[in-house]
């Protein structure tokens, strides 16, 4: 689409610099400042340009060449909202004049207005009843609003019109593979995409189009090439950038997601408001996905300020909130997403998980349920939100729903280390739930596997030990999580259980004590703690009973000797004395 805009303006340029000639015996001096513009435009010196299509209006504003140049050099600055007045005055000074329609249209669409696209689009067709770049355009327009079936008869009827001019029938084919790709039907979709690359290789909506059926067939490295096949056209082209980062979002290949949007917004020539919100946005979502939840929250914050109706970047904000421990804020910026984008799953996504973090558990059922509806074939969303049923599930205590919800989540998640840790995680809890210890420790080791340096598989692996009476391995698997300076009030709780079981009374109430540092609040290590004392006490107490025992019972031992020994020598004397005596 932006090879197009680019051979529209180019050729617009040159249409007012030689009709502009009709006009100079009544505006000179107007004209000088005109040609004086176009020469600053053809230069790349923008901002100079407009300046003198401003002293040239100021001359003489009737003249409908001038609003267009300025509404061009405008457009070139990455200017959209500003753009569009001018070509909105040229409209007015003649309104048969295309190429305003054509890129006003070309604005709306930076800016993202699809609806004002059809809109002006009509407008134009008015005058000029089979203009194939209008009908491109709208059929463009309609695919942003879903209306897919439309724009597929648009994109036939361009076909119809125009069966030998190459450029306009391999942008035809492109808008049409993106439309049936949202229809599902891949092949077809895969099929117009070549058709409009065979006709022009270096139409970058087709290869756009094409990394979008890719990445709906789940070959994310197919999808990412398209991409790359476009910046290598195209630069500075901000839409391959987005695309690219959302595909290696799908990936898992975080880092390189966030480098993707840096490198898009460092190498952008021309500077769109609405493309770079995008960008931010996506880098904001892995920035999340790697648990970076300050530079997430900036990079969204940054994003609503270019494009405020950016549905995905309050729905990345909730996600960083959310991290961050602040769940009733984030609650308020998905609401904020799903009133902006009704349909935008993502929210539903990620409302649902600020909703188990509030325990509230069978809203954030809800939501994820809706998540799922909306994006049946988004393998993130449906991923997260069956993981996310299965988790609140569990918390229900119906663990055999939760596993039958996991599996899945299994179906979406691919290879994605991202997706597996945390299904992994609420399988293992589950399987404890319902005592079979052996295999959730068989999913703890999974997810200690993925993800060391977490504590869930550690904990959930330990209860399954002791669940078994493997007291000392539980010991140990809390230890390993330890010495890898994991600090979770859970190990330190669940190593006490496994203490205590042992007999080694002093040692759990010192492991008990840590977790209750940890979680001061935390009413079930209390318990433990409180438990563990008494029998402490009591096992203390009995000890020192014991040993009073033993000291008494030695004490009256002696006593008795003592006594018998006393009464032996009394017995001895008296027997002297009355004894003969010898001479």
């Amino acid at each position: 689409m932006g090879n197009l805009l680019k051979l529209l303006i180019s050729v617009g340029i040159l249409i007012m610099s030689l009709s502009i000639s009709i006009f100079v015996s009544n505006a000179v001096s107007a004209v000088d400042y005109f040609y004086e513009g176009n020469s600053l435009l053809n230069s790349g010196k923008f901002e100079e340009a407009i300046q003198s299509y401003d002293k040239a209006i100021e001359l003489n504003s009737e003249i409908p060449e001038f609003h267009y140049n300025k509404g061009i050099a405008l457009f070139q600055l990455g200017k959209y909202d500003d753009a569009i007045e001018p070509f909105e005055r040229t409209i007015e000074l003649s309104p048969e004049f295309k190429e305003s329609y054509i890129n006003k249209i070309a604005c709306l669409l930076e800016i993202n207005k699809p609806e004002a696209v059809l809109e002006t689009a009509d407008k134009c067709l008015e005058f000029h009843p089979n203009d194939s770049y209008t009908y491109i355009l709208k059929g463009y327009a309609l695919s942003i609003l879903e209306r897919y079936e439309e724009s597929l008869v648009i994109s036939d009827k361009v076909i119809s019109l125009n069966p030998s001019d190459n450029t306009i029938l391999s942008l035809a084919y492109a808008n049409k593979g993106n439309a049936l790709a949202w229809l599902g039907r891949i092949e077809d979709a895969l099929e117009a995409c070549s058709k409009a690359l065979e006709l022009y290789d270096a139409n970058t909506a087709a290869y756009l189009s094409m990394s979008f059926v890719y990445n709906l067939q789940r070959n994310f490295e197919k999808a990412i090439d398209m991409c790359d096949k476009v910046i290598e056209i195209n630069p500075s082209s901000l839409e391959a950038y987005v695309s690219k980062s959302s595909y290696l979002l799908y990936a898992g290949r975080f880092e390189e997601a966030v480098e993707c949007c840096d490198e898009g917004l460092e190498l952008s020539a021309v500077k769109s408001s609405y493309m770079e919100s995008n960008i931010l946005a996506n880098k904001a979502g892995a920035l999340v996905c790697l648990n970076r939840a300050e530079e997430a929250l900036a990079a969204t914050e940054k994003a609503i300020e270019l494009y405020p109706e950016n549905a995905l970047a309050y729905s990345n904000k909730g996600s960083a909130l959310n991290i961050l421990g602040r769940h009733e804020e984030a609650l308020v910026f998905c609401d904020k997403a799903i009133d902006l984008e009704p349909k935008l799953g993502y929210a539903y996504s990620t409302k649902s998980h600020c909703l188990y973090m509030l325990k509230r558990y069978d809203e954030a059922i809800t939501s994820c349920n809706k998540a799922i509806e909306l994006n049946p074939e988004d393998i993130m969303i449906c991923a997260q939100s069956y993981t996310n049923i299965g988790g609140s599930l569990n918390e229900k205590g119906n663990y055999e729903e939760a596993l039958v919800n996991l599996d899945k989540a299994m179906e979406y998640a691919t290879d994605n280390p991202y997706f597996l840790y945390p299904i992994y995680v609420n399988r293992a809890y589950a399987l404890v739930g319902l005592q079979r210890f052996e295999e959730s420790i068989e999913y703890s080791n999974k997810a200690i596997e993925l993800n060391p340096g977490d504590s869930k598989g550690y904990v959930n692996k330990s209860i399954a030990l002791v669940g078994l009476l493997k007291y000392d391995e539980a010991i140990e698997c809390c230890n390993t999580a330890i010495e890898s300076n994991i600090e979770d009030y859970l190990i330190y709780n669940n190593m006490g259980v496994a203490l205590e079981k042992k007999g080694r009374l002093k040692q759990a109430l010192q492991a008990y004590s840590k977790s209750l540092k940890l979680n001061p609040d935390n009413e079930t290590v209390k318990s433990n703690l409180l438990k563990t004392s008494t029998r402490y006490n009591l096992k203390i107490a009995l000890f020192i009973l014991a040993i009073f025992s033993v000291i008494a019972a030695i004490a009256i031992t002696t006593v008795v000797l003592i006594i018998k020994k006393r009464k032996s020598q009394i017995a001895q004397a008296h027997s002297q004395e009355n004894s003969p005596s010898v001479f």
